[in-house]
């Protein structure tokens, strides 16, 4: 009897763990963006107070197992009072997504991406005037990159993996612009002690980097490529020493399940936290019929830095999983842009969550 009272008290305490993690998180929805089908791999960011996302692409006509043509887009959207997104007269450099995009002095720079014509190597900051989008230009990158992971460490853009086109193989380089000397253009740092990778997510915490995920291709027994999602997750620390950056880098403990093209950056909460929601695992990976697709999984992890653990914290099942989107601290609170809840349905839903 006492064997089964404390079993029970068990069953009943890890129910509890599980449920005040859950509602320890505050969901909000902010205003759906214009258009109504959203956009995944869209550029977004914070400037004068004001949210701003841009560009993306979608299947405007059809579903690609339909016959539908992948479209990108130039479009510029700003949510400036939290009530209304409003459609800006300028335009992208050019339509594209799938890039990175960080905020820097009240300007969005946007960072390498794609469109139909290939991959991109510009680098444009954007900002919002209250009124109208100004352009600022910044050195390219030296080769064409996109599907990748980045983020600012204090003046410095640090950028992961990636690819150089639709076709090649995943890179495995980490590049980075000082902000404060972009006359010297990009440089190459040093990179993680893993494997190359497409679509890692990353995030900052007490000036360090961590990097979680991604994934590459492998061959099988028959010499055909199929997607790796990894399990990989570093900590990079960033020094400066005789006028030229360093990177040091730490593996860490791996995660329980594979996270690829999730919400990057990822947010901190609670000051001690990281939240994974969404993005690509390993089973999801293996489905191959688009139009029978389940959905982005729907399981959400913490990772706590200080004391390098994971915690399953259970299912998020009022809104829907998302892909290849960006996320944004704004207005106290992280933002999941739009993105992708099954191949090539994306969703024009804003999420907010603290």
């Amino acid at each position: 009897m006492k064997k089964l009272t404390f079993s029970l008290l068990f069953i009943f305490m890890s129910m509890m763990s599980d449920s005040m993690a859950q509602t320890a998180i505050q969901w909000s929805q902010l205003p759906v963006l214009p258009g109504g089908k959203g956009w995944a791999g869209m550029y977004a960011g914070v400037s004068h107070g004001a949210l701003v996302a841009m560009g993306g692409a979608n299947f405007p006509q059809k579903f690609p197992w339909e016959g539908g043509k992948k479209k990108w887009y130039d479009d510029i959207y700003v949510l400036q009072n939290g009530k209304t997104w409003i459609k800006a007269v300028e335009k992208l450099p050019e339509p594209s997504g799938y890039g990175v995009s960080v905020s820097y002095e009240h300007k969005i720079i946007l960072i390498g991406g794609s469109n139909e014509n290939g991959h991109l190597s510009r680098v444009k900051g954007l900002e919002w005037n209250g009124t109208r989008i100004l352009e600022t230009e910044y050195p390219p990158l030296p080769v064409p990159i996109a599907n990748m992971a980045g983020l600012l460490m204090g003046d410095v853009i640090v950028m992961f993996g990636g690819a150089g086109s639709a076709t090649a193989s995943p890179m495995k380089k980490c590049l980075a612009l000082d902000l404060k000397n972009i006359s010297g253009g990009w440089f190459e740092l040093e990179t993680w002690p893993g494997r190359e990778m497409l679509f890692p997510v990353c995030t900052l915490y007490k000036g360090q980097c961590y990097l979680f995920g991604g994934e590459t291709t492998d061959l099988n027994s028959k010499g055909e490529k199929f997607r790796t999602i990894l399990l990989d997750s570093f900590r990079m620390s960033l020094s400066k020493k005789d006028n030229k950056w360093t990177a040091s880098w730490e593996k860490l403990a791996p995660m329980p399940r594979g996270m690829s093209a999730g919400g990057t950056i990822l947010p901190v909460l609670n000051n001690d936290r990281f939240l994974f929601w969404g993005g690509v695992d390993a089973v999801t990976a293996q489905y191959k019929t688009p139009a029978t697709h389940p959905g982005i999984i729907q399981s959400m992890l913490y990772y706590f830095p200080e004391t390098d653990s994971w915690e399953y914290i259970g299912e998020q099942t009022k809104i829907p999983s998302r892909v290849t989107l960006p996320v944004v601290f704004w207005n106290n609170q992280w933002i999941y842009v739009s993105g992708e809840v099954k191949p090539g349905i994306r969703t024009p839903t804003v999420v907010g969550v603290r």
